[in-house]
């Protein structure tokens, strides 16, 4: 079938009875319902906290180090590269690990080490405390979000497999937006009805992120199956990943044009998370709120359209699973475009005008990051589906080493719209190249279908 589903297969697919059932959900055997429970909880959890750090770092910036948000892009930029070197570092170490001594312990040491950070991050009044707390939350994530992806793959049976990534995808939606929240509104309620000073509301936040990370590792070490991975993840060396992701790249283009689309999209949400919260920092400073007020509407933005991609998902699935994947991917990256471009017509990202363009960007992002992930899905040969996978997340990783880097430099140059502008321009280099593609797809059919009919 076009779209690489075989969907009368799975209608005549038949569950395991052996295995539990949870609110229309298949899992393996072996899994109790309370694996299943805390796997559904860890989903909600997880992702929330590892995105929390983009309100974080800016709110600490500007209250503990004084550091107006008008001059933080270069700053933030050297906290998010720092992150991503320390994860690539890690990642390998952390399989070798699960396979030793069992995935639901890494998790939760993964988790433990994140609400750490959060917790450290409150007393980070020095630069070595801060990138030192920094390193405790990379480990933390490298640790926790690979082994969600892990039981992400092992939990459903075949059956439910793509309910269950769609309940566990909203479930992290919906997390992310709330533990967002939580650390900015739900900070600032908690100080006003306690009573305590504007000075308490920066910590208080950051004790309440780590407290949902630490409820977060107790489930992981309690509820989730243990027992090392039974899906092991194929981790070729880089120098394979090049030489056999460029092979294919060249033996197939829309390889090409998903390592492209990998490129800018895995960057879209590291530029959204991090500088929109900034942004969102630099909104509050200029109307001359500080303190408890700053902090919660600095994470507004952000949570706006975080909630606004989680909505868009519903329509983002239909045309992902309905559509030829590239001409999906070209659609995807066009809604990308314009949300990131729009931002040049926001202004005052505080009123209520901006929201149009907030709810666009939310959907842009989900629909680049989908539609690259669906079209290697599709088009990676199973041969070496393994490099190929690979390679398209590598070139992810090196699209957040440039962008990052990039935006932080325009960010303090050229003001607070220019990283959406810079990844809005290069969504758009991919929707051509899609729409090129797709073109020269078409000419090259047409032209075989005239030959066979002068045959």
């Amino acid at each position: 079938m076009p779209n690489g589903l075989n969907l009368a297969k799975g209608r005549d697919m038949k569950p395991d009875p052996s295995g539990k059932r949870l609110a229309g959900l298949w899992f393996v055997p072996g899994l109790t319902t309370t694996n299943a429970w805390s796997f559904l909880f860890v989903s909600f959890t997880t992702v929330g906290l590892l995105t929390a750090i983009t309100g974080v770092q800016t709110n600490v910036l500007s209250e503990n180090f004084g550091i107006p948000a008008r001059d933080q892009g270069q700053w933030i930029s050297g906290l998010v590269l720092w992150t991503e070197f320390v994860l690539l570092a890690v990642f390998g170490l952390v399989g070798v690990a699960a396979d030793r001594i069992g995935r639901r312990q890494i998790f939760a040491i993964g988790l433990l080490l994140m609400g750490l950070s959060y917790v450290f991050h409150a007393y980070a009044f020095e630069i070595w405390q801060l990138f030192g707390a920094r390193v405790l939350y990379a480990v933390g994530i490298g640790a926790a979000t690979g082994m969600l992806a892990t039981i992400l793959a092992d939990y459903p049976q075949e059956i439910s497999r793509g309910r269950v990534v769609a309940v566990s995808g909203a479930l992290t939606g919906l997390g992310v937006v709330l533990i967002k929240l939580m650390f900015g509104d739900g900070a600032r309620v908690l100080v006003e009805s306690l009573g305590l000073s504007e000075d308490s509301v920066l910590p208080l936040g950051l004790f309440l992120v780590a407290a949902v990370a630490f409820v977060t590792a107790a489930v992981a070490a309690w509820g989730l199956q243990p027992g090392t991975p039974t899906t092991r993840e194929e981790r070729p060396p880089v120098k394979e990943l090049l030489t056999a992701g460029v092979r294919e790249a060249i033996r197939n283009p829309r390889i090409a044009v998903a390592y492209a689309g990998a490129f800018v999209a895995r960057s879209d949400l590291v530029i959204l998370g991090s500088f929109l919260t900034l942004w969102g920092r630099f909104a509050v400073e200029s109307a001359g709120l500080t303190g408890a007020e700053a902090q919660a509407m600095s994470v507004r933005p952000f949570a706006v359209a975080q909630t606004a991609g989680l909505l868009w998902i519903v329509v983002l699935g239909f045309l992902l699973e309905k559509r030829d994947r590239l001409l999906a991917l070209g659609v995807a990256f066009g809604v990308a475009t314009i949300g990131y471009l729009g931002m040049w017509f926001v202004g005052d990202l505080l009123s209520v005008r901006s929201i149009p363009f907030l709810c666009l960007l939310g959907a842009g992002q989900i629909s680049a990051f989908w539609g690259a992930t669906t079209l290697i899905g599709r088009e990676a040969p199973k041969a070496s589906r393994g490099t190929v996978v690979g390679a398209f997340n590598l070139s992810g990783v090196l699209g957040i080493l440039v962008f990052v880097a990039l935006g932080g430099y325009l960010y303090d140059r050229y003001g607070p719209e220019a990283p959406f502008i810079m990844v809005g321009l290069a969504n758009l280099l991919v929707m051509a190249a899609a729409g090129s593609l797709m073109l020269k797809e078409s000419r090259a059919a047409a032209a075989a279908q005239r030959a066979e009919g002068a045959a």
